[in-house]
């Protein structure tokens, strides 16, 4: 396989297997073969780009922090913003501004994917951090309307997602639901090539979700909700699933009221908090726990 762009930083690769305590045999489980793995980590021969994306996303790596990018700068820039897209999934969104207010926009101006990452997240730390709604509308028309304007990247379903927590969050239930609704047509069609684009694929079936289960549509929240905990088990991407699983148990005690299967929901959100680290997320099951006792 020809990687243009860049060299292939295979010990980025290895180092991330051995830090999660995976041997070549556990990591090239159901995708391929032993051998295939290790002369790839050995000997340097890259498999099918599928099998890499495959072994990367078991890995939780991006595909740009093992494949090299030409521009020192900006590829510096893009993997801050690959931790800051991680931590905005987990909730720490003080270290996710941290990390963008360090972003030169202008480095990073020759990469147009590169600047929808920074407006998305910009966008989406402002919803979801009690920041500045016309900011946020701003940066995401930036992808709507100039860097995406024919709406053929992931980033303009982001976009839509964004613009309709904004609109929800301001009580206009009409513009909400026109965004929203935007993307909901289409769900279940969008492709899914490399891990960052699953992580944010989880990421737009999980707020149109939320979005469904504060309107009280339990249905089609629930319908959503175990979509992506499919696409979780499918892809081996476990830092949402206990969120999935924490709202699912919400939206069950707000129909039937508190049970065992809510707190079963809860214990299973509990394990993949504690499992990913998540303190956060932790805390709020804790809770959610004790109050259904």
């Amino acid at each position: 396989m020809m990687i243009r762009g860049g060299r292939m930083n295979i010990q980025s690769f290895v180092d991330k297997r051995k830090e999660l305590g995976l041997s070549q045999k556990e990591l090239s489980k159901g995708i391929c073969t032993q051998a295939t793995l290790s002369k790839f980590e050995n000997n340097g021969k890259i498999p099918s780009m599928k099998i890499l994306i495959q072994l990367c996303n078991r890995l939780g790596l991006a595909l740009d922090e093992i494949i090299g990018i030409d521009n020192h700068k900006t590829k510096h820039q893009i993997i801050a913003m690959n931790k800051a897209e991680f931590n905005l999934i987990i909730e720490e969104y003080k270290n996710s501004w941290e990390i963008l207010n360090e972003i030169k926009l202008d480095s990073i101006s020759d990469d147009k994917q590169a600047t929808m990452q920074y407006y998305y997240l910009k966008g989406y730390l402002n919803v979801l951090d009690n920041g500045d709604l016309l900011e946020a509308v701003f940066d995401f028309n930036q992808i709507l309307s100039d860097l995406d304007a024919k709406g053929e990247t992931i980033f303009t379903f982001l976009a839509f997602v964004g613009m309709g927590m904004v609109y929800a969050q301001q009580g206009d239930d009409e513009k909400s639901e026109y965004y929203f609704s935007k993307v909901f047509n289409d769900i279940y069609g969008m492709p899914i090539d490399d891990v960052t684009k699953i992580w944010r694929y989880i990421n737009i079936i999980f707020y149109c979700a939320l979005y469904y289960s504060n309107r009280k549509e339990f249905e089609t929240a629930n319908a959503l909700l175990d979509y992506a905990v499919k696409i979780c088990q499918d892809n081996h991407v476990t830092y949402y699933i206990a969120r999935i699983y924490e709202q699912l148990a919400l939206n069950e005690c707000d129909v039937n009221g508190q049970s065992e299967l809510v707190l079963d929901l809860l214990n299973k959100a509990k394990v993949f908090s504690e499992f990913n680290h998540n303190e956060n997320e932790l805390v709020k099951i804790q809770k959610l726990i004790k109050d259904c006792k």
